[in-house]
């Protein structure tokens, strides 16, 4: 297992560490419904590096856990 602070989250998918943190959110009705898997530690936010390597196969497949109800 391989935990990641949300800056070096951030680098490693190259993206701004703001966009970690929205991700993190779990949004039903506005975005994604599976959001960003993280550990919450006390204040922090962490990651574990294989999980958030399996996120973005789910977000591909189009399912996740979380199924949005289709209108």
């Amino acid at each position: 297992m391989e935990i990641l602070t949300p800056a070096q989250l951030a680098e490693r998918l190259h993206v701004k560490p703001t966009w970690v943190y929205e991700q993190t959110r779990k949004r039903t009705d506005v975005r994604n419904a599976d959001s960003l898997p993280y550990i919450k530690m006390g204040l922090y936010v962490r990651f574990d590096w294989n999980d958030v390597l399996a996120w973005p196969e789910r977000q591909k497949r189009g399912g996740s856990k979380y199924q949005r109800p289709h209108r």
